[in-house]
């Protein structure tokens, strides 16, 4: 009598597989940039004079552990999920915090007098003005 097969599991080694294809995913690649870019426009913002924020170390401790646990989340966690042939699911996690680091960007950069497109502020004020809207509802 034949035992039965053994279901197939995801190993260290098919996991390192998926971690070093991760370097080639641009996702990924524009998911770090932008990451390093709010970073340091988050940090530069507070020496400009028409900025209210001063540089401070806690607040720049606590940007610096929040970006690295999101980084962190997704270096480990994206290649499982492309073990498991959910990889559209997770650049869809990717896409979700290039857009969230990229509002970010355009505020330190408004906060700092850089002068921005008008097409890049209209946007932004209609999205404040939808979610001031929806919570003044609740």
């Amino acid at each position: 009598m034949y035992a039965p097969t053994p279901a197939p599991h995801i190993g260290f080694m098919e996991w390192w597989v998926a971690a070093e294809k991760l370097t080639e995913n641009p996702w990924f690649t524009t998911f770090i940039i932008i990451i390093l870019v709010d970073l340091a426009t988050g940090f530069l913002k507070g020496f400009f004079k028409s900025s209210n924020e001063r540089v401070n170390s806690t607040t720049g401790r606590q940007g610096l552990i929040k970006h690295t646990v999101i980084a962190g989340i997704a270096v480990i966690f994206y290649p499982l999920v492309d073990c498991w042939g959910l990889a559209n699911y997770a650049n869809l996690f990717l896409m979700f915090f290039i857009g969230q680091y990229g509002i970010s960007i355009v505020e330190n950069l408004g906060i700092m007098g850089i002068p921005l497109p008008n097409w890049i502020t209209d946007n932004l004020e209609k999205l404040r003005n939808r979610s001031d809207n929806s919570e003044t509802k609740k």
